[in-house]
């Protein structure tokens, strides 16, 4: 008789929440247990807070975009000292030769810090572009293999791996309605998947 397979640390979380059976009802459906299994062990990538980000909030984000800019302007101030006048254009030391070529040091810090001041805006915990997309690739797992999207269900595991307790059927559906553009797209890429495992690889003879 052999030895019964542990559960793993996905279907621990699920009966801490008591949604194993919801888990048990898409698999009777039709899911493949193990690869739904797998999709919600990817939860990790849904942290999308500042923090697990750019290891700082967002205040100090947003200090530290305002600090290079203020470096930006040190840099330009010294830029136009007598030192520099000398090192760059007098003396050619090789250091600075080319320091007032375009792009600067200075443009490219401005540019850098206005690149993550618009980046900034559409990332983070507001936006949670991983977790919408970690959602999506779950309905598209349970719609694909059951042709039904089991609102009640997927609800249940995703509150219980996220560890939301509002989240609810209701919160689910409206979800999903919203962003059905995202869930079809991960339906063409599991088909995608699916077709590239079921090819056998060509293998040169030997």
């Amino acid at each position: 008789m052999g030895d019964k397979k542990p559960p793993s640390e996905v279907e621990s979380v699920l009966d801490k929440h008591v949604a194993l059976p919801a888990l048990q009802a898409l698999e009777d459906a039709g899911c493949n247990r193990e690869e739904l299994i797998g999709a919600m062990g990817l939860s990790f990538l849904v942290n999308e807070s500042w923090k697990g980000l750019v290891d700082m909030n967002l205040r100090g984000f947003k200090r530290a975009i305002k600090h290079i800019r203020d470096c930006a302007d040190t840099i330009e101030q010294l830029n136009r000292s007598e030192l520099i006048y000398r090192l760059s254009i007098e003396h050619r030391d090789a250091g600075f030769v080319g320091l007032h070529e375009s792009p600067t040091l200075p443009e490219r810090l401005r540019k850098y810090a206005s690149l993550l001041d618009h980046r900034r805006q559409l990332f983070g915990p507001k936006r949670n572009f991983r977790g919408h997309a970690w959602k999506a690739w779950i309905v598209a797992i349970v719609t694909q293999d059951t042709g039904s999207p089991h609102d009640p269900e997927v609800a249940s595991i995703i509150a219980a791996i996220l560890d939301a307790r509002k989240y609810s059927e209701k919160a689910h559906q409206a979800w999903r309605l919203k962003h059905q553009r995202v869930i079809e797209m991960m339906r063409r890429e599991l088909k995608v998947q699916r077709f590239e495992r079921t090819v056998p690889s060509r293998v040169a003879p030997l």
